[in-house]
């Protein structure tokens, strides 16, 4: 009867027993006591969880692959595992049931609900990499070259070429080991390695040219065999066409159609007759070996036969260049030792790729480099290089006498048969040359288009997606099996191994190189994460092998080595402007922390010298989605070669809620800067007042010598409407720089930074129709769910028009489905009467948790409501930060764009007019001004920041470059202004400043106009007070507030700076930025009401205006 209570009493139980095991030092239990105490007994039905251990998690799972693999390409059977929980969870104080927390994505997928799918086969080391790799290096250059090789360099050099070439795989081979052994090997052999070790950029440009290899040869292997197949047809006096070429390139496409077939049946099969091919290779190589020893017939004497001689050996030791060199001969053998890449293109396909490629490959080279090392001195030790071919010459002993006039037609020279011509049985020879080619050229058209395949599933280029799709269980890459195949069908036209040979040595070389960088690289970067279990490796011997790689390149074909690093470096910087949306962690990043990280220590010791300064600047920007136009002027400055970093104070406490979100802003403005090309920093501080704030970012921004030495503010516009707490922390900001000995820069607007006017506007009207896309992206339905359940269609542009309206109600996003990857990338367009601008997140404005899965806003939901915050001030900023992440990718909409029908219905008259120039705004600091003025106020010393920050902005890549300079200043004796004037003019010359113009005002101390005074007292009089000292005035309004006996001690200061006004108004009303030396404040010396007046009188009814304080410090220099 109480089955229902007895349950919900053991699910109690087992929780408390659980969490008792985890705080207990003291106690101890056995497994079988632990699988007890979490039994369903009696006696722990009754059990109570202990008050101080109700709040403790359920034992944490253990290691296991599954939390450490990349679930996107690694599927596990057990779907029931415990997903490792996130430190959030572990230090929540809430219960969390970690026993629930289990990754439900990666399980198996089924067929029709039923049945799984069949595992995919996979390969060992023997089938998958030893023979396929033996099989493409005993290709045509085996057997119809290498005697000709040996004949053109000699035993020696013939033998220091196999050398060579194999110690360039030996290299290429140790340096692949180290890169297969640092983690799991996917599908994209050598692509896959290098694309993941040195980024995508150099990936894609070696996975497209490896590609190239692979179709080469395809085509140099297939073509060897078409031409043993014409020299056979030519034994009989058969031939299709013309008994040459022709005849060559026919039967090699008819080959490549056969083969063609054979591969599209699998990789599993292909393996299967790639084991019968390599029995036929290894019984012809036994049998050439044998046929050595036997006894040498009369036939085969007269074709150059000696069997082994010593005086055949020394005549054929010595190199005998007919029309080659060394390095063109070295170019012809060099795709021999090519192949032993063949089993690692295929590491999708293998069992255990990280143990079974360097095994494979290392045996594989082992093998075969003693095997064509050998056959060299056997056929220099047992064949003449020419010989004549008749029994009557061989008896009259002029057999080699054919050699004066070239007419010789045996002989290592002049045959490319010697191999069949010393086996024991000859057609066994042939045999084993069939057996090659068509193995080295099912084994370069299973590698290609596996590659091709592994590059098009990364989409690093566009439009190749559609080659990435694989049939059946093992995911058979046809479409680029078909693609590659017409590519190689094109080669073989050529007909010709020798002309194809060198142009496959160049694709192969530049892969090595890169492979052997790429293990040197990593190595030298000295990432934790790179840790081979291959140790057999040197990072030094990894630089030479791609040093000997790419000069090798050169020497055996100089234009096509000019060719082929031209299209890599096309194709490198393509995709260095691409940008493709990958996270690989390459060798490249590591190597650029480590090259930052020891720049900075030796930074830190660098002394202050006035030659090298730089204007280095803390930017307090608030929001920088909120101020694009204050980070804009700024990067005017900086550009890309001074420190720039925004500082924004996030008013709240750190609790968990808050940096959650606040780390996602971070990463988001991180990506919104690069998206406006600004070269900075953005640097949030979590604060309860702006004050405190900006102390934090004072003491703490930038490291090393790479610190702010200018704070930079945007000119609070609004102050005199504020109350007087904002007014004092604005205030104090202005005594932070100067406590802090930083230089001082403040920048006003006429119509001030802040775009929140036309972010947040009014709610759609619900009479409008619900349709606005976005180019690009699919359709996103924004809701204004209000807490009747009633709700409207609200457009994100207008969703925040008051945060504590807007958001007294719960707001919800729900976005359809998505497939733009960067939502920052998005353009936004009105194109009909709706009231939805379609993105990317997907999020409910009152969240901080994000579910997040491959995109950075692929799919995001929320949990948590206002109460789960720490406090209203927390709730706001997280709220506001949220929204910022969707509405800072809608400034494109703001832009200026010709209006169409549509939107003329929507948005009508003066709304449309004020949305279009708010988008002009948006950009008044991108676009350059032609003939631009810059009018310099240079009121008093400051260090000459006054002066040097004008000069920046005339630079290059300023919105004012080339404009000019116009420089005033006062008298300071009305009688020698001239005097005054012209030493002005040759300081400027001495700072090499170039200046239009230099005005010296005479008549200073004059008393202003009445209509200033009465301006002054107008904007003053808000702020006075009977007696600024009186006891009766609340703490933040003795600071701001100013009296009658302030204003008469600082009488003559408030005149000067009204004069000042009236000169401004008459001389730079036109100018397109002006320029203020400001006044300092003495501390507790001047109320914070009749200082901003102040600043308020000398900017206001001017163009922009930048108000330069220096720290008095000389920032510019006569000397050299």
């Amino acid at each position: 009867m109480q089955n229902e209570s007895d349950k919900e009493n053991t699910a109690s139980a087992m929780v408390s027993k659980e969490a008792e095991l985890q705080a207990s030092s003291e106690t101890k239990l056995t497994p079988g006591e632990l699988q007890k105490s979490s039994g369903t007994n009696s006696d722990s039905e009754n059990e109570q969880i202990p008050a101080n251990n109700r709040n403790l998690p359920a034992t944490e799972p253990m290691p296991h692959l599954q939390n450490y693999a990349d679930k996107d390409v690694h599927h596990f059977t057990n779907s029931n595992l415990k997903k490792r929980p996130s430190l959030s969870q572990l230090h929540s104080d809430s219960v969390i049931h970690l026993d629930n927390i289990i990754d439900h994505k990666q399980e198996v997928p089924h067929l029709d609900g039923k049945q799984t799918k069949k595992a995919q086969q996979k390969l060992g080391w023997i089938e998958g990499v030893l023979i396929r790799s033996s099989l493409s290096v005993f290709g045509v250059i085996f057997y119809l070259r290498l005697t000709w090789i040996g004949a053109q360099a000699g035993i020696a050099l013939g033998s220091i070429i196999i050398v060579l070439s194999s110690l360039i795989g030996l290299l290429t081979a140790l340096s692949l080991s180290a890169l297969c052994t640092n983690g799991r090997v996917q599908s994209g052999g050598v692509y896959y390695i290098v694309s993941r070790t040195l980024g995508p950029e150099f990936g894609g440009s070696i996975g497209i040219i490896f590609c190239l290899a692979n179709v080469t040869a395809t085509a140099i292997t297939i073509t060897g065999f078409a031409e043993t197949v014409v020299s056979l047809m030519g034994r009989f006096h058969t031939q299709l066409v013309d008994g040459e070429i022709m005849d060559i390139r026919i039967i090699g496409w008819i080959t490549g159609c056969v083969l063609l077939m054979i591969v599209f049946t699998g990789v599993n099969f292909e393996a299967k007759a790639q084991i019968v091919l390599m029995v036929v290779l290894v019984a012809s190589v036994l049998n050439y070996y044998i046929g050595t020893f036997i006894p040498v017939s009369e036939e085969q004497m007269a074709r150059g036969v000696t069997g082994y001689d010593r005086n055949t050996l020394k005549s054929n030791f010595f190199p005998d260049w007919r029309g080659e060199d060394f390095f063109s001969i070295l170019a012809i053998y060099f795709p021999a030792v090519a192949g032993f890449m063949a089993g690692a293109n295929i590491s999708g396909d293998l069992k255990h790729p990280e143990s079974a490629i360097p095994k494979g490959t290392l045996w594989s080279m082992l093998i075969t480099g003693g095997i064509y090392l050998s056959v060299v001195w056997v056929t220099g030790s047992t064949v003449l290089r020419d010989a004549s071919g008749s029994i009557e010459d061989l008896r009259d002993g002029t057999l080699t006498d054919c050699a004066a006039n070239f007419t010789c037609q045996y002989g290592t020279q002049n045959s490319y048969e010697v191999l069949e011509l010393e086996g024991a049985w000859g057609p066994l020879v042939t045999a084993g040359i069939f057996a090659a080619s068509l193995s080295s050229a099912l084994g370069a058209m299973i590698s290609g288009p596996k590659l091709f395949q592994a590059v098009a599933k990364d989409k690093l280029f566009p439009k190749i997606e559609f080659f990435a799709e694989g049939h059946g269980r093992n995911k058979e890459p046809r479409r680029a099996i078909v693609l590659l195949f017409v590519i190689s069908m094109a080669v073989i036209g050529i007909g010709r191994i020798n002309v194809i040979a060198p142009i496959i040595s160049n694709f192969f070389m530049a892969t090595y190189a890169l492979i052997n960088y790429a293990c040197f690289d990593a190595s030298f970067a000295k990432a934790p994460g790179f840790r081979p279990s291959f140790t057999f490796y040197n990072k030094w011997m990894s630089l030479i092998g791609a040093l000997i790689c790419f000069g090798f390149m050169f020497l055996i074909n100089w234009w096509a080595a000019l060719i082929t690093t031209a299209f890599a470096i096309m194709l490198y910087v393509y995709l260095l402007r691409r940008k493709p949306d990958v996270n690989w962690g390459s060798s490249l990043e590591a190597n650029s922390y480590l090259s930052a990280l020891r720049r900075m220590l030796k930074l830190q010791f660098t002394r202050d010298h006035i030659k090298t300064y730089r204007p280095q600047i803390l930017l307090l920007c608030g929001s920088p989605v909120r101020r694009p136009e204050l980070i804009d002027f700024v990067s005017n400055i900086t550009k890309n070669s001074s420190l720039l970093i925004c500082g924004h104070v996030i008013l709240g406490s750190p609790s968990e809620k808050v940096l959650e979100v606040v780390d996602r802003y971070n990463k988001h403005m991180i990506v919104w800067l690069k998206s406006r090309r600004i070269y900075g920093f953005y640097s949030p501080v979590i604060a309860p007042n702006l004050s405190e704030g900006a102390h934090y970012l004072l003491q703490t921004a930038g490291m090393s010598y790479l610190k702010p030495n200018i704070l930079f503010l945007g000119y609070k516009n609004n102050w005199i409407e504020s109350n007087a707490k904002e007014i004092s922390e604005y205030f104090q900001l202005i005594h932070y720089a100067f406590d802090y000995d930083k230089a001082l820069i403040i920048l006003r607007l006429p119509k001030g930074f802040d775009i929140s006017s036309l972010l947040n506007q009014e709610t759609v009207n619900d009479s409008i129709s619900d349709n606005v896309t976005v180019q690009g992206a699919h359709n996103v339905r924004c809701k204004y769910i209000r807490s009747d359940g009633s709700s409207i269609i609200v457009s994100p542009l207008r969703m925040t028009a008051s945060m504590d309206s807007v958001f007294t109600d719960t707001v919800s996003i729900n976005f359809g489905a998505y497939d733009n990857p960067r939502f920052h990338d998005s353009r936004l367009d009105i194109n009909s009467e709706k009231g939805i601008i379609d993105g990317n997140p997907s999020f409910d404005l009152n969240d901080s948790e994000y579910i997040m899965h491959d995109r950075p806003y692929n799919s995001m939901r929320t949990n948590i409501n206002d109460s789960e915050v720490d406090s209203s001030i927390d709730a706001a900023s997280i709220r506001d930060l949220n929204f910022e992440i969707l509405t800072s990718n809608t400034h494109e909409a703001l832009k200026g764009r010709k209006k169409s029908t549509i939107i003329s219905k929507v948005m009508k008259g003066d709304k449309w007019k004020k949305t279009l120039a708010g988008g002009q705004q948006l950009n008044v600091f991108k676009n350059r001004i032609k003939k631009a003025v810059i009018d310099v106020w240079w009121l008093c010393d400051d260090g000459g920041l006054t002066i040097l920050i004008p000069h920046l902005l005339t630079l290059e890549r300023s919105y004012l470059e080339e404009a000019k300079l116009r420089v005033f200043t006062v008298a300071t004796d009305a009688e020698k202004f001239e005097e005054q004037k012209k030493e002005l003019s040759n300081l400027l010359d001495s700072f090499r400043i170039d200046v239009k113009d230099v005005t010296v005002i005479p008549d200073i101390s004059q008393q202003p106009k009445e209509s200033t005074i009465n301006e002054f007292n107008q904007l003053i009089s808000k702020f006075k007070v009977a007696d600024r000292n009186s006891s009766q005035l609340e703490e933040e309004l003795l600071a701001v507030a100013t009296d009658n006996a302030e204003l008469s001690m600082l009488k003559y200061k408030t005149y000067q700076t009204l004069r000042i006004r009236e000169e401004l108004l008459e001389n730079s009303k036109n100018a397109n930025l002006v320029v203020i030396t400001l006044p300092v404040p003495r501390r507790n010396g001047v109320s914070a009401a009749l200082y901003l007046s102040w600043l308020e009188m000398l900017s206001r009814d001017l163009p922009p205006t930048l108000l330069i304080r220096g720290n008095q410090k000389a920032v510019l220099t006569c000397e050299n």
